[in-house]
């Protein structure tokens, strides 16, 4: 949906550019080259001028994909120590792929030994 919906504004803009450059080429023939010059130099700057002030006026676009309220995380962790065999884990461990995830500020995960695992950051795991 969203992607028809970027299209059809791209369609939008293409159309508003042709009606311009038609009302432009009017203008140009009614007056005549020299204050055309000059209105369109003024227009330019105009332009110029609202297209870098425009985004701090702008609010910033929204993201159309999942919200990042609903998502797992893990914050401010600790540290975590794996020997022998264990698991450390200090970021997180979901099951699936279907939910945004996020880790901030994971502490230190360390594995000492054979077959010992860390995690700082999300792992994932297979559903079965």
């Amino acid at each position: 949906m969203a992607t028809v919906r970027r299209l059809r504004w791209v369609w939008v803009g293409r159309g508003v550019f042709g009606v311009i450059v038609a009302a432009l080429a009017v203008y140009l023939v009614v007056v005549g080259l020299d204050k055309a010059a000059k209105v369109a130099s003024s227009i330019g700057a105009v332009l110029a001028l609202a297209a870098l002030v425009a985004p701090y006026l702008l609010p910033p676009l929204q993201r159309e994909d999942a919200s990042m309220s609903d998502a797992e995380r893990v914050d401010d962790t600790g540290r975590a120590n794996a020997t022998g065999g264990g698991r450390a884990n200090t970021g997180l461990q979901g099951a699936g792929n279907d939910r945004p995830a996020q880790v901030t500020r994971s502490g230190d995960a360390i594995a000492d030994g054979p077959g010992s695992v860390a995690n700082t950051g999300i792992q994932r795991s297979r559903r079965p």
